[in-house]
């Protein structure tokens, strides 16, 4: 079988347009683990907010930011282990892959941050003056 139909996107191409729409919202969420979950945790704890689920969200969060470079590195590894062995089903599925892995870890970030709005928005509630 051709495996340089057109349709078969390249290698090189496939993975620079995943780091181009990765990389913003790993960005964003390293920067708000840095700077605005700490304050968070902080309101959430003067509040005495602990929803249980909001809880799971920090704690997956920060489960991540404690394990992203393991991670990171698995996961590479194994997008090099499927390069090295040169599976033509992994060729022509790459795309399609790599695309979807993209669209999880974004969609993951997306919530993540809505979550944490939400219970800082419930939270400065719980702070604010009773009329």
């Amino acid at each position: 079988m051709n495996t340089s139909s057109s349709s078969v996107e390249s290698r090189w191409r496939t993975y620079v347009k995943a780091v181009a729409f990765l990389a913003p919202s790993v960005a964003v969420w390293a920067l708000c683990c840095v700077f605005v979950f700490p304050k968070l945790k902080t309101l959430w704890r003067d509040a005495d907010f602990m929803d249980s689920t909001m809880v799971g969200f920090m704690r997956t969060s920060d489960f991540f930011m404690e394990h992203g470079m393991l991670l990171s590195v698995s996961i590479i590894a194994l997008m090099g282990l499927l390069e090295w062995r040169k599976g033509e089903w992994w060729m022509r599925y790459r795309r399609a892959s790599v695309g979807t892995l993209v669209f999880v870890m974004n969609t993951a970030v997306l919530v993540l941050m809505l979550a944490m709005l939400v219970s800082a928005i419930v939270v400065a509630a719980g702070f604010a003056p009773r009329r």
